[in-house]
């Protein structure tokens, strides 16, 4: 109790490294002083700071004795030139929003609910799908109106025989 007392009187550390690398609110029960010395022994593990996703979670395990789960926040724009690398760390399902879980990334791979609905899908008889959009089916021949066009007595640009 005197540790929260302390961690709500001082608030939250203004360690550079705590700032620049890992995204706010921390678990409850973390306090900062291991995260410093985590990111400490993450860091001195590979300095580059686009790893700390790898590296975090081995650390803050050996300081804390817990596994945490350390998630990757990173943001960069479409042409490289600014990243800013973060992480989030989080202990279990605390935090976790409902649409979380529930997320897809069909580019990378399907779900074997997805492929087992393309299977269904493909296996069903007796339901002809139409080739083409429905309304979006090319206009018909030209043949009649040409001909029309023809007996009135207007040139004909180009008939559909004779391309």
């Amino acid at each position: 109790m005197l540790k929260q007392l302390k961690r709500t009187f001082l608030g939250p550390s203004r360690d550079p490294r705590v700032v620049s690398y890992i995204s706010r609110p921390l678990p409850r029960y973390l306090p900062d002083e291991d995260v410093v010395a985590a990111l400490d022994l993450a860091l001195a593990d590979n300095p580059d700071p686009a790893y700390l996703v790898e590296t975090l979670r081995p650390a803050l395990r050996q300081v804390t004795g817990h596994d945490y789960q350390v998630l990757d926040r990173s943001v960069r724009d479409v042409t490289g030139a600014f990243t800013k690398t973060m992480v989030m760390i989080r202990d279990g399902d605390i935090g976790l929003w409902p649409g979380y879980a529930a997320r897809s990334y069909p580019l990378i791979r399907p779900s074997e609910k997805a492929v087992e609905t393309a299977a269904a899908i493909e296996a069903s008889e007796g339901v002809e799908t139409p080739k083409r959009k429905v309304g979006w089916e090319p206009p018909p021949p030209l043949t009649r109106q040409v001909a029309e066009a023809h007996d009135r007595g207007a040139p004909v640009v180009a008939a559909p025989e004779d391309q």
